[in-house]
C-alpha cells in the first residue's frame, strides 16, 4: 500500500469480501485523502488502492467503517481545517447502498465539531449504534448515539475529560458497556470506564492494568463472548504490538502474544474484526506507516497453541 499510510479500518461484506480504508497523502507534502482496497472472496491478495474520498485543500483523517444491519455501509472520518491558530476536526459521514462501490454525499455529524473518530462503532442489544469519538483539543473521550440506524446522531456523551482519547467499546453480557482509552501520561496505563445506560453516562473511570505508551488500541467481542484486544504492550515502545484474549469481558487478559517487536519503526493504530469463519483479522500501521499490514489468526494462536497466525 502507500507510504505514510495510517489509521486503517476493516469490515467483512455480506459475500465474505473484505473491505479496508485508511488515510495517506496523494504524494509527499500534500493533504491526506481516504484510500480503500478490497480482498475478494477466495483471494489472498488485496486490490490496488483507490481514492475513496478527496477534499482539495483539506486533510481527511481516521476513517472508520461500519456495516449496518440492512447492509448499508457507513464511512466515518474527520476532516481537518485551520480555525484561527487551532486545528479544527469535524466528524463526517457518508453511506453506500452497494457495499462501497458508489457513495452518497458527505455530511457533518451533528454535534461532533472538534471531534475525531478512530475505532469501530458497535450495535447494542437494543438496536442503538454507538460511535466512539474523541477530542484532541481537550484530550477527552465521548460517544455519539443513533437510535434510527445511523440516520441521526445525538452526542457527544462524554466518557472521560482531559485524560484519555480514542475509546474502544464492547457491550458485556449484563448489557453494560466497557471501554478502554489511550493515555500517554504517567503511569502510562490505559484508562477504562463502564456505562449502565447504553452509553448515556459513564462511571468507574480509572486506570486499567494494561500498559499504554500513548497509542491507540482496539478490542472486539467475539461470537463466543470472548474479547480480543490489539495494543502496544509497553510504557514507551511503539514497535511492540500484541493481541490479548479475555474470557471475562475485559476484566483480565490471561493470554497475550506478540505480533510485531523487531521492526525499525512503530507498529500502531490497530483495527480488529472477526469473520464468518471465526478468524480474527487485524490491520495496523506497519513499521512507521510504511504500509498497512494485515494479520490473520485465531484464538488458539493467541493462547500459544497450534492455531494459525500470518501477516499479509
Amino acid at each position: 500500500m502507500l507510504n505514510s499510510s495510517h489509521a486503517s479500518s476493516i469490515v467483512e461484506l455480506p459475500d465474505g469480501e473484505l473491505f479496508a480504508v485508511w488515510y495517506a497523502p496523494l504524494k509527499c507534502g500534500t493533504n491526506a485523502v481516504i484510500w480503500s482496497s478490497r480482498r475478494p472472496v477466495g483471494s489472498d491478495r488485496w486490490t490496488a488502492p483507490s481514492i475513496l474520498h478527496y477534499n482539495p485543500g483539506y486533510s481527511n483523517k481516521n476513517p472508520v467503517l461500519y456495516l449496518g444491519s440492512d447492509n448499508k455501509l457507513f464511512l466515518f472520518w474527520a476532516i481537518e481545517e485551520r480555525w484561527f491558530k487551532l486545528v479544527k476536526n469535524t466528524v463526517r459521514l457518508k453511506t453506500s447502498d452497494d457495499l462501497g462501490r458508489t457513495w452518497g454525499e458527505a455530511r457533518d455529524v451533528s454535534g461532533l465539531s472538534w471531534f475525531l473518530t478512530r475505532t469501530h462503532p458497535i450495535r447494542l442489544h437494543n438496536g442503538d449504534i454507538i460511535l466512539p469519538v474523541y477530542s484532541d483539543l481537550s484530550a477527552s473521550s465521548a460517544v455519539a448515539i443513533s437510535k434510527d440506524g445511523g440516520l441521526t446522531w445525538k452526542g457527544p456523551k462524554y466518557i472521560l475529560f482531559f485524560f484519555g482519547i480514542q475509546p474502544t467499546i464492547i457491550e458485556r453480557s449484563d448489557l453494560s458497556l466497557f471501554t478502554l482509552m489511550r493515555c500517554g501520561m504517567t503511569p502510562r496505563l490505559a484508562w477504562q470506564a463502564t456505562s449502565n445506560d447504553s452509553g448515556k453516562s459513564w462511571r468507574d473511570r480509572e486506570y486499567s492494568n494494561l500498559n499504554n505508551p500513548g497509542t491507540s488500541l482496539e478490542m472486539i467481542k467475539l461470537n463466543n463472548g470472548h474479547v480480543v484486544l490489539a495494543f502496544n504492550d509497553s510504557k514507551k515502545d511503539l514497535k511492540r504490538l500484541l493481541l490479548a484474549l479475555s474470557y471475562d469481558e475485559g476484566r483480565t487478559w490471561p493470554y497475550k502474544r506478540a505480533i510485531e517487536f523487531e521492526t525499525e519503526s512503530p507498529n500502531t493504530y490497530p483495527s480488529l474484526m472477526q469473520d464468518r469463519y471465526g478468524l480474527i483479522h487485524l490491520l495496523y500501521s506497519y513499521n512507521g506507516r510504511k504500509s498497512i499490514a494485515h494479520f490473520v489468526t485465531d484464538e488458539e494462536w493467541i493462547k500459544g497453541g497450534k492455531g494459525s497466525g500470518y501477516r499479509q
